[in-house]
């Protein structure tokens, strides 16, 4: 017959002590690892064919909460930009039409879509509200620029100019767009031809794009960006690994 051994009263306590020590540790570390990917590197999945050819659907990508300045909402602290957004430049934002995450549950968020390569987001699974939380689009238009649009093709007078200049004349950074046929009958009067009036942009407007201009949500569709949505720019690509670029 077995003979059961009960630990001594020291032997439980220094059992507890290791315990309490491994979970402060396993503390320690998800805080510094939510700390980090919170306010100095995020990560995002493109869900969409929106930002092709340059950027397929499926790849995920790191930005930088810091560039554009963070504001640590318990704290209330607003720390410094970097830089303002600019032309051409890749954003993460979230949309006009998404209650924008906060506190520790925006924390954990950022560690989960880490590890995941984006595949696993929080935002999706306990929101009944099946749109994306999270868009990438391009910088086209910076607060005092007058835009226009002609068959998904842009152009912009900067303030202070006379003339109005193609995109790429003004937005000094490489990409290319993707225009397709639009479908039989349809014309330039009617919704989402492609073609928009010359509109100037307020102090707090960005005019964000999809590369792919005939299948993206942006601007075209539910207007100016203003700059509290905007949650970061893309640093780099990291997946797939065959694919590894950085983005400036």
């Amino acid at each position: 017959m077995a003979v059961r051994f009960k630990r001594s009263y020291h032997d439980r306590k220094e059992a507890v002590a290791r315990r309490r020590k491994t979970i402060i540790k396993v503390l320690i570390i998800l805080l510094f690892f939510q700390i980090f990917f919170s306010l100095f590197a995020g990560t995002v999945r493109i869900e969409s064919v929106s930002m092709e050819p340059g950027m397929k659907k499926g790849s995920a990508m790191v930005y930088s909460p810091l560039v554009y300045g963070f504001k640590i909402n318990a704290l209330g602290i607003q720390l410094p930009e970097i830089r303002s957004p600019q032309r051409g430049d890749l954003v993460v934002f979230t949309p006009p039409y998404v209650e924008k995450k906060t506190g520790a549950f925006a924390l954990l968020n950022g560690v989960v879509k880490f590890l995941t390569l984006g595949k696993i987001n929080l935002n999706r699974i306990t929101s009944e509200n099946w749109d994306q939380s999270h868009l990438i689009k391009r910088v086209v238009a910076v607060p005092g620029d007058t835009i226009r649009m002609d068959n998904f093709k842009v152009s912009i007078k900067p303030q202070g100019s006379v003339y109005f200049l193609s995109e790429f004349e003004v937005i000094n950074k490489d990409y290319d767009i993707q225009i397709n046929n639009l479908p039989e009958q349809w014309n330039a009067d009617m919704p989402f031809s492609g073609n928009m009036d010359a509109v100037t942009l307020g102090d707090d407007d960005f005019f964000v794009l999809g590369d792919n201009r005939m299948m993206s949500s942006d601007s075209t569709g539910w207007g100016m960006l203003s700059r509290e949505r905007l949650d970061g720019m893309i640093l780099l690509k990291y997946w797939p690994f065959s694919q590894f670029a950085l983005y400036r």
